[in-house]
């Protein structure tokens, strides 16, 4: 992602007391057209994200609490549903003197723990909000088991989607047969045309 800094999501770390403080941010579909990235995936994004930022004098704690939902397509039936999401992440903000430590240290990153200059006045986190949430979307997306533990996929879909595998693998053994036959005729052919060369 570029670095670009948004105000909607910035701190003005400088000026703020040492301790706790606590921001809320309301992340819906035009939060990624904000920062620039592909958010097509998501039908519709309804996202609370609470941050706890604990000041101290050389480096800040950071949680991010992550609680709503996105509406995506299913990965098994292809139908719309709405994803609970619910996670949380920890960040650790190191602040340093020079520019040339903190590109030092950046490549000792772990993750969990970021480096900055102490000449920045403000921290953006629509950075880290947009990585937590992606992170907290699972990989397989799938409608959730009712409660007797059975799928609440669209049963016409899947129905659809079999039908159309068997009529591939169908298609796929004809040619595979058609193909065999090929290849046996042309033994064939081999063989007599080798009969009769003796």
């Amino acid at each position: 992602m570029t670095r670009k800094y948004h105000r909607a999501f910035e701190i003005a770390y400088f000026g703020l007391k040492e301790g706790l403080h606590t921001y809320d941010y309301k992340i819906d579909k035009s939060f990624f057209e904000t920062i620039g990235v592909d958010g097509s995936e998501f039908e519709e994004v309804d996202v609370d994200i609470t941050v706890s930022f604990l000041k101290h004098t050389n480096f800040f704690e950071l949680k991010f609490i992550i609680n709503g939902f996105v509406e995506v397509a299913c990965d098994r039936c292809g139908d719309l549903f709405k994803l609970p999401l619910w996670d949380e992440f920890d960040l650790i903000i190191k602040l340093k003197e020079r520019t040339g430590q903190v590109e030092e240290d950046k490549a000792e990153d772990d993750g969990d723990i970021v480096f900055l200059s102490k000449t920045e006045t403000v921290i953006d986190l629509s950075e880290w909000i947009y990585e937590f949430l992606t992170l907290s979307i699972p990989m397989h997306r799938l409608h959730p088991d009712d409660e007797n533990g059975n799928s609440t996929c669209n049963k016409e879909n899947l129905a659809l989607l079999e039908e159309m595998r068997e009529r591939v693998e169908k298609n796929e053994i004809e040619k595979e047969e058609e193909s065999n036959k090929i290849i046996w005729k042309g033994l064939e052919a081999f063989k007599d045309s080798n009969k009769n060369k003796h």
